[in-house]
Order: structure tokens, then sequence, then C-alpha cells
């Protein structure tokens, strides 16, 4: 089974992974006004010797806004997915770091005053 990707404009293979990652690119277009244009999928990037390839990198005015990084539902959120994720914030330096396997959902905002946890992920306005 396949699935049609709106960023990336062709078919993939429906693996649990994938449809997270699916679930979350319509959601941010559809409920959250996010701009097809600005989000990336499967983004690739090389920093100090070290490669990345970040899930969903959204940008606001050109510049890192929104990090997601998804996992099959059946792989629990841990201190090692933590520890990729926060990996790309460093890298990166977005305002929102997005942590998912479908089920669970662990939303930060990062402020000048430290870490917020969100429940929703953020409109783009």
């Amino acid at each position: 089974m396949y699935v049609f990707c709106l960023i990336r404009k062709k078919y993939y293979i429906l693996t649990k992974e994938e449809l997270v990652r699916q679930k979350i690119i319509y959601y941010l277009i559809k409920t959250r006004g996010y701009n097809v244009h600005e989000i990336y999928v499967e983004f690739h990037s090389t920093f100090s010797n070290i490669k990345y390839r970040i899930d969903i990198l959204v940008l606001k005015n050109n510049r890192p806004f929104l990090i997601v990084e998804c996992k099959s539902p059946e792989v629990k959120i841990s201190s090692k997915s933590f520890d990729q994720i926060m990996k790309y914030y460093l890298r990166f330096k977005s305002q929102y770091l997005v942590l998912t396997n479908g089920i669970k959902n662990i939303i930060l905002e990062f402020k000048n005053n430290g870490i917020e946890f969100l429940k929703k992920l953020p409109k783009l306005n």
C-alpha cells in the first residue's frame, strides 16, 4: 500500500512511521494553517561532519520554526528519541520541537526564559 505525500509530490510505501508523518503534515496544513511551500520532509543537512535527516522541518520567514521527529506507534518515546531531536534543535535553533509516535506527542516551545510544554501544535500566523 502507498500514500501520496503532499510535500514531496510522490507516492511512498505506507509504513507505520510514514503514516504518522503524513498525518502530522495533513494536520499542519489543514488545521494549523501551515504553507505547503514552507514544509520540508526528510530534510537532509550536514554540520561538522554529522549528517541529519529531519522528518519534518517548517520554515517561517526563511528560518527554522518547527522540527518534527516521527516514530512508529509501537516505538516508545524515550530519552534516545529526545536526544535525537535535541541534536536537531542545537543545529537549527527552531522555536518549536515536536516528538511524536502518533499516540504520544511531546511539543516544546523554546522561549527566552526557558522551555514550555504545549498541548497543541502552534498555529502559523
